[in-house]
């Protein structure tokens, strides 16, 4: 009888391991990637408890946060609001951790081109107009006819400016202007009578 008791356990066992395969590590059920500032991490299956930490460089947590899954997912994270750098993703279940480093960049911006316009009010005086800077300062050029410089100012005005320029012995409608912003965006204005 005990014989027969351990022989029906071992079969019982062995059904139980056919039935039940063995689980998938998480480092195969786990993608994480980076697209800028932002942080996907999928998973390909359901996920009964799971920490997710976000590291620094050094290894410091910076965020925990625990979830639980009924299907596949793809859970986001916005890094925004930290320097671009190097992290890493810490992901945890009750059998295992992985990390996974990752590298945030800042999103390069297509600058605008600079809105500088400028007008002839009368024989000696020229109007400078700048708009939507996004930061202040700007650098002013003044070129005669002769393409030489005759004069040169630093506007340190937020969103922009407009200004007048008077001129003695010269003809205002034959000087022009080499605006340059902060951003490095530059412009060579040349005024027209309007």
């Amino acid at each position: 009888m005990k014989k027969l008791l351990i022989t029906v356990f071992s079969f019982g066992v062995s059904l139980l391991s056919v039935a039940n395969p063995l689980v998938e590590p998480l480092k195969e059920l786990t993608t994480v990637r980076s697209t800028y500032k932002k942080v996907h991490i999928t998973f390909e299956a359901p996920m009964e408890k799971v920490f997710i930490s976000i590291l620094d460089a050094n290894g410091d947590q910076i965020s925990k946060s625990k979830y639980r899954t009924k299907e596949a997912v793809t859970v986001p994270f916005n890094l925004s609001a930290l320097p671009a750098g190097d992290y890493q993703v810490k992901i945890e279940t009750k059998d295992e951790v992985e990390i996974y480093p990752i590298k945030t960049v800042e999103k390069k911006s297509k600058n605008k081109p600079l809105m500088a316009y400028g007008k002839i009010k009368n024989r000696n005086t020229l109007n400078l107009l700048v708009v939507g800077l996004e930061q202040p300062g700007v650098s002013i050029d003044i070129y005669n006819e002769f393409n030489r410089k005759i004069g040169s100012e630093y506007i340190d005005q937020p969103e922009g400016f407009s200004k007048d320029y008077k001129f003695v012995n010269q003809n205002a409608g034959k000087i022009y202007f080499h605006v340059k912003d902060v951003q490095g965006r530059s412009k060579y204005v040349y005024p027209k009578i309007k």
